[in-house]
């Protein structure tokens, strides 16, 4: 499950100067050819040791596009109205399942299954450099910033799912204690055996399915007490399309992990493999546009970035906050585990060889330290959905797969080509915009609204 997007495992970046050496360059040169993009996403193992069955794939490609991502899909939804947002929802999980497709067919052709190493295949040069390795190098670079993202909305999660708990308490004085508590309780696990937090994915999948039941029982109940707002839209269109689809983008975007799940399916062939992902991402098109709708009719305009902020407190509720607070603790330092594994790797001076375990202690702590900082910086998960999910359209919607159907694919054709360069000015106009328009913009919508 995607606590969003969102993913779990597979990326930072790092400075330490020590003898006149900067490790920022010891650590790219590892990235770029060594470091494996991510192994799991939202604790959701991307490449598992024993070959999976088709059905075990669709349900791990399920649970991956479940996540802190899909919280913000009813806030975005009063952007763009409803049915305009749920022809988006189809259409933007139709996209990444065609570029994932890309993907699979030129890991196929070439029996790479990493999409790193699938790029560093790229040919030509650049101020004399590969052009494969520089884009292995900037595609696992991305994957860490993308990583930080999802970092820093578990921590606002955990900030709004429990502040219901702890009103009254020194927990409640502000966004600081709080966010500390949570940023502690994550450091701890961090340090954890993987093994112990095995559990995770099982469990998100079904606190994810029982959030929806939640909101299914709020907006039926709402209803027969004539108390839903009066003020949807319906249809129209606004500046808010653009965090529409960027935080779609955030929830479903899974190319970065889906190679080494490729390679690991019973039988595989793209053929197979499509059948799985067709499914599983027709599932999360319904999922999407079920919790997107039944949040904004539920709660207006007004909804909240984080839709469980609208949700009064009640037994169903708090179980649904205390099962978000669990699994999201948990996802975090599955979400860590990978960012490290470079610094594990890297060759180190004499001087910090023998100190290895303390270089990556200091690591885990920088890498906590600066996810706190943004979850205390903005408070708002859907801006930091938003801004993640703008990157990933351009980064991993956008160029890793247009460069793999233009030069890892025996596609020639005018039509083909045009068709990648048309998927390239779609991923970097929606990432400049998502970047720029990080707001649902629901009084502009209102104002422009067409069927109320």
């Amino acid at each position: 499950m995607e606590w969003s997007r969102g993913s779990a495992m597979g990326k930072d970046d790092g400075m330490l100067a020590h003898d006149g050496r900067n490790f920022s360059s010891s650590l790219v040169a590892g990235i770029d050819a060594a470091t494996p993009l991510p192994s799991a996403i939202n604790g959701v193992d991307c490449a598992p040791s024993v070959k999976v069955t088709r059905r075990q794939l669709t349900l791990n490609l399920i649970a991956g596009g479940l996540g802190t991502g899909m919280f913000s899909l009813p806030s975005s939804m009063s952007g763009c109205s409803v049915v305009l947002g749920v022809v988006m929802t189809f259409a933007v999980v139709a996209l990444n399942a065609l570029t994932i497709m890309i993907l699979v067919r030129a890991a196929d052709a070439h029996q790479v299954f990493d999409l790193g190493a699938l790029l560093g295949l790229l040919p030509g040069r650049i101020a004399g450099r590969s052009v494969g390795r520089l884009m292995q190098a900037f595609m696992n670079i991305m994957v860490w910033v993308v990583l930080f993202g999802s970092l820093v909305s578990y921590l606002i999660v955990m900030h709004d799912s429990a502040q219901p708990f702890v009103k009254g308490t020194f927990l409640d004085d502000g966004r600081l204690p709080l966010v500390s508590f949570a940023a502690l309780i994550v450091l701890g696990l961090c340090f954890l055996e993987q093994r112990y937090l095995s559990w995770t994915s099982s469990i998100a999948l079904l606190v994810n399915m029982y959030l929806i039941i939640v909101l299914c029982i709020l907006f039926f109940q709402k209803s027969s007490d004539q108390k839903l707002p009066d003020d949807v839209c319906l249809l129209g269109v606004g500046k808010g399309v653009v965090s529409m689809l960027a935080v779609l983008a955030q929830c479903v975007i899974i190319q970065m992990c889906v190679l080494p799940m490729y390679q690991e399916l019973e039988d595989r062939s793209p053929q197979r493999f499509a059948v799985c992902l067709w499914t599983a991402f027709g599932s999360l098109a319904l999922i999407f546009s079920l919790f997107a709708t039944l949040g904004y009719l539920s709660f207006g305009p007004g909804v909240q970035g984080n839709v469980l902020q609208n949700v009064d407190s009640g037994v169903l509720s708090d179980i649904a906050q205390v099962g978000t607070i669990l699994v999201v603790a948990a996802i975090y330092p599955l979400m860590v585990i990978p960012m490290v594994a470079p610094i594990r790797n890297m060759a180190l001076p004499e001087s910090l060889s023998h100190r290895r375990g303390l270089v990556v202690a200091g690591s885990i702590f920088v890498i906590v330290l600066i996810s706190f900082v943004g979850a205390l910086l903005i408070p708002d998960l859907l801006v930091v959905n938003v801004i993640d999910g703008a990157l990933c359209v351009g980064t991993f919607t956008a160029l890793a797969p247009g460069l793999a159907g233009l030069y890892l694919l025996d596609k020639h054709s005018l039509g083909w080509k045009g068709l990648m360069f048309l998927l390239f000015a779609f991923g970097f106009t929606n990432t400049v915009l998502g970047l720029v328009f990080s707001k649902p913009y629901a009084e502009e919508l209102q104002a422009n609204c067409a069927w109320a």
